[in-house]
């Protein structure tokens, strides 16, 4: 049972908060408040236009033959995990879709629809993506409820590549919009469609077919479980580097952003070398902070999901080698400033762990951790050198003592007990059995191995995380965001529209972990919930006309913020 309680210090900071309120209200003059220009919804819902657009259907793929093949192949952990299926599929703006004028000077948009039957989501790949300045392109599900980052002029590549992540359901739409009086013309291709058929919230379309969310075994650690009192502290920072990684070809590993001597956020991401196969990084997507606000730990019961868009397109290997199967990636994009990411530390002296914790995407499921107390070991595995952790089978232990790895943990961050990286997932034979492990092996690529793996700079990570060829056999982690007194809500939180009549849309682009209450200007609560959504509406309708005020708690820091809201109708 769980028993949801208010603490002292929150109960100290609402009194507090009531007091402020009523101060603010004797302030209260005149209320003038703007409405909030939201750049993340596409314009056919902005100004709620209905498409004629006819989905353009695909046939039905023989899932049947395709879960028969997963299940030999995902007991494999050398080889990327399968989500789903890439279709060809060459559309473009000339000859497909339908173009719409928003009159007013206001522009166009460009929109199509693809319906892939089965499909539990889809993303899709542009051989050819250049936008001009000013235009947007979203990707959306049929219900509207799941939506893509808003891709902008930022998203252009050299290459003219870029890959989605995907949206749920079976119908992707694509938006094109291109302001008025725009001389550039946008360059837009899709090349492929990735149909999932697993991961995600999935109905059952297959007898004895796999959960998706919650796909992982039952054994497996949420990421916010405790793993004991001498790592939790570690593990709360280090979290915030490790990324799903989305391999635009229907398959899926785990990686981590990953620091360099100079400390300047270079965004490099460290995964395994066998990722790369099939795969072109160009297509890549990667998301960060999936995590569930509510652990589960090791337990049948079914973490709860969030739909934020922590998520960047487009990379470009900088350095790979086999004997450690590792791979060195630099993403197109800077990581934004207000993402509470990290950049994670490492440790290049190869000395043995005393423990190590795993942290990963098994399965493309939420993020999950797992500890081992025994000490990681040196050995020599299909010509790969690597970190054993010993079980029943290869080795000394028993495997994990806490969680473990599947199929899709593949290139996850090995952190020793300082909580610096030492080596990334390559194989093994760790899974669950039931609420237990399987007390098995698993193998790392050795980080101090992959530092000079090679005789060139593509083979190896020293030139590229020790640029200045300093030296050092270690590297702290870098926070993006440091925790502050303050909740900076500059370009991270929109809330629209305002004054509202029956709904507020909050869209929250930095904070995973977001609760939040009205009051009145008496000071007396009216109702309240979380915020894990990039994407938030809240039902007003039962509030009155007037002025209230949100109050937002950051429930990671403790740090909160109060916003005015005016209902009007």
């Amino acid at each position: 049972m769980r028993i949801n309680y208010i603490s002292r210090s929150k109960q100290a900071q609402i009194k507090i908060l009531k007091k402020k309120i009523l101060l603010i209200f004797l302030l209260i003059s005149v209320v003038s408040i703007a409405q909030d220009e939201n750049r993340i919804q596409p314009k056919s819902i902005q100004y709620n236009l209905r498409s004629t657009v006819t989905p353009i259907e695909l046939p039905p793929l023989d899932l049947d033959t395709i879960i028969a093949q997963d299940q030999i192949n995902d007991l494999d952990k050398s080889l990327p995990w399968r989500y789903g299926i890439s279709r060809p599929l060459v559309l473009d703006p000339e000859r497909d879709g339908e173009w719409t004028e928003l009159g007013n000077s206001r522009g166009r948009i460009w929109q199509v629809a693809i319906w892939s039957p089965d499909a539990v989501n889809l993303s899709v790949n542009f051989n050819d993506f250049k936008l001009p300045e000013g235009a947007m392109l979203h990707l959306f599900n049929e219900e509207r409820t799941d939506f893509s980052k808003t891709y902008t002029k930022n998203q252009n590549r050299e290459n003219n590549q870029l890959g989605s992540w995907f949206v749920s359901g079976e119908i992707i739409w694509i938006e094109y919009y291109e302001p008025a009086n725009t001389d550039e013309i946008a360059e837009l291709e899709i090349g492929s469609l990735i149909h999932g058929y697993r991961m995600g919230r999935v109905h059952q379309m297959i007898e004895n077919n796999t959960r998706g969310l919650n796909d992982s075994g039952d054994c497996n650690y949420d990421v916010n479980c405790q793993v004991g009192s001498d790592y939790d502290d570690k593990k709360d920072v280090i979290k915030k580097a490790v990324a799903l990684l989305n391999l635009g070809n229907g398959y899926l590993c785990s990686s981590s952003l990953i620091n360099t001597t100079l400390n300047d956020k270079t965004p490099y991401l460290l995964t395994a070398n066998h990722c790369l196969e099939s795969s072109n990084p160009s297509f890549w997507s990667v998301r960060f902070n999936w995590m569930s606000p509510s652990p589960i730990c090791a337990s049948e019961e079914e973490s709860l999901d969030i739909q934020t868009n922590f998520t960047m397109s487009g990379a470009e290997l900088i350095a790979h080698h086999s004997l450690s199967d590792f791979a060195l990636v630099k993403l197109h994009n800077e990581i934004p400033d207000s993402w509470d990411v990290a950049f994670a530390g490492w440790d290049k002296t190869d000395n043995s762990p005393s423990m190590e914790v795993g942290i990963h995407h098994p399965n493309g499921d939420i993020m999950k951790i797992c500890r081992d107390d025994s000490g990681a070991v040196k050995e020599t595995a299909n010509g790969k050198e690597v970190w054993l952790i010993g079980g029943v089978s290869v080795g000394t232990g028993d495997g994990w003592e806490i969680g473990t790895t599947e199929s899709g943990s593949s290139g996850s961050p090995l952190f020793n007990e300082d909580g610096k990286i030492i080596g990334q997932l390559y194989a093994g034979q760790a899974f669950c059995d039931g609420i237990e492990n399987n007390n098995d092996y698993d193998i790392y690529g050795r980080f101090g191995i992959s530092w000079e793996a090679g005789q060139t700079s593509a083979t190896r990570l020293k030139d590229w995380l020790d640029p200045n060829n300093t030296g050092q056999t270690t590297a702290e982690t870098l926070e993006n965001v440091l925790n502050t007194q303050e909740f900076d809500d500059t370009g991270n939180l929109d809330i629209y529209p305002n004054p509202a009549n029956t709904t507020i849309s909050i869209i929250n682009n930095r904070y995973p972990n977001l609760e939040f209450c009205f009051y009145n200007l008496l000071g007396q609560k009216v109702f309240s919930g979380d915020m894990s959504n990039t994407i938030n509406v809240i039902n007003v309708e039962r509030l009155k006309e007037g002025v209230y005020f949100l109050y937002l708690l950051n429930v990671d820091t403790n740090i909160s913020s109060t916003k005015k809201i005016v209902i009007s109708r």
